[in-house]
């Protein structure tokens, strides 16, 4: 459950047919609704007037904002209403080809950063977090575990794997899995326990890997592809470098990469957002 700011629903904003598309996504929210000027999705209800006024309309009484546009349409829409990150509405801006979740507005206290992944896990996009706190957590740990794993034994494998490499937990943006693993309760319960989001990465994207990986192993027989735990820790991040090989104890397996770029850029803790 995301802590947001303020009590109230989430509004999922669209202003084009596949944006409405995304955002019918994204109704498995608790208490969200979709919004376009058109009825473009039988989901979504249909406003009138600028975006810009509606949006100002929402402002005080919802938890959460979701804008599936381009961040300079959703930016220009709520800069009449922007006071304080301590009281705004959680912003997010989610392109029309679910390809980003970017916290725009209160992100670290309103709970836009945590949206943001969230968001992030349900489309397959990269969720983009700026606020200097969360640019300094830039390892991920891929990890791969058989069925049943308690969360106990991944979080003790994971301290290993990180100790070994002079790294600690508060160094964790997220863990990352296949999709094959992304009910797994263990794996769950460890992303809750660490406060960090559990990415989930399609089997297809690791198969793009797969030429590196070639020898058949037995995560291959049962999952369909070579490996879990390097791949995931790789493709969570566009610029991920792999910081050890892969570590196993008792039928967890850790791979840990850190970003190397920097893709969340650091603001002072501080500003508005």
């Amino acid at each position: 459950m995301i802590a947001f700011t303020r009590q109230g629903p989430i509004a999922i904003l669209a202003v084009s047919r596949e944006g409405a598309r995304i955002g019918a996504r994204l109704l498995a929210l608790p208490e969200s609704a979709l919004y376009a000027p058109k009825p473009f999705a039988p989901e979504a209800a249909v406003y009138t007037g600028s975006l810009q006024v509606f949006v100002g309309a929402l402002w005080p009484t919802h938890a959460a904002i979701i804008g599936v546009m381009a961040s300079g349409i959703l930016i220009r829409s709520i800069a009449p209403w922007i006071a304080s990150k301590y009281t705004d509405p959680a912003v997010v801006a989610v392109d029309d080809a679910a390809r980003f979740a970017i916290s725009l507005l209160s992100g670290h206290e309103g709970g836009a950063n945590r949206l943001a992944e969230q968001v992030g896990e349900m489309l397959g996009a990269i969720p983009v977090i700026t606020t200097g706190s969360e640019a300094l957590r830039r390892v991920i740990a891929g990890v791969g575990c058989r069925r049943g794993v308690p969360a106990q034994r991944i979080l003790a494998a994971l301290d290993a794997a990180l100790a070994e490499q002079g790294r600690t937990r508060a160094e964790l943006y997220a863990l990352a899995t296949i999709d094959l693993k992304a009910d797994e309760p263990g794996l769950r319960e460890a992303a809750s326990r660490l406060n960090v989001p559990l990415r989930i990465v399609p089997r297809s994207r690791i198969k793009t890997l797969q030429d590196v990986l070639r020898e058949k192993t037995f995560a291959e027989d049962i999952t369909g592809v070579a490996a879990v735990c390097i791949p995931a820790a790789l493709l969570t991040s566009p610029h991920s470098e792999l910081l050890a090989p892969k570590w196993a104890r008792d039928g967890v397996t850790i791979a840990l990469a850190q970003d190397a770029c920097g893709w969340w850029d650091s603001v002072p803790e501080d500003a508005t957002t």
